[in-house]
């Protein structure tokens, strides 16, 4: 069985919480270049700040990073498919995974349980 870190490309076998409002591009880029896995939380973000979002912590890390989307977001289709194009992982939480369609479907590569039913929906 592959360790998580090998899996994900990291030193180091740690995903920092994709915090709303908190986890920024710098933030996430600052626990990327320390090893760990770096997220940006969309929380509410439009997708053009977003998407910015996703380019400013590419700027600032060569390492990999990721991004955490509410899948109850609005616009959760949007930045699912900005997300495929230019993250190196991606979490999805709160919500059914099932409302993606098309590319975003195929973003579903950690899921995070807010709950025991959560974590049972997800080992489906």
């Amino acid at each position: 069985m592959q360790k998580l870190n090998e899996w994900l490309g990291i030193e180091f076998p740690f995903i920092q919480g994709g915090m709303a409002n908190i986890a920024t591009a710098e933030f996430a880029a600052a626990v990327s270049n320390a090893g760990a896995l770096g997220l940006i939380g969309a929380g509410g973000m439009p997708p053009e700040v977003f998407q910015e979002s996703i380019r400013r912590c590419r700027s600032l890390t060569d390492k990999p990073f990721g991004v955490n989307i509410m899948l109850m977001h609005p616009q959760v289709e949007q930045l699912a498919a900005i997300a495929a194009r230019r993250a190196d992982a991606v979490v999805v939480f709160l919500g059914e995974e099932a409302i993606l369609s098309g590319e975003a479907h195929s973003l579903s590569d950690l899921h995070l349980a807010g709950a025991q039913s959560g974590l049972l929906a997800a080992a489906r």
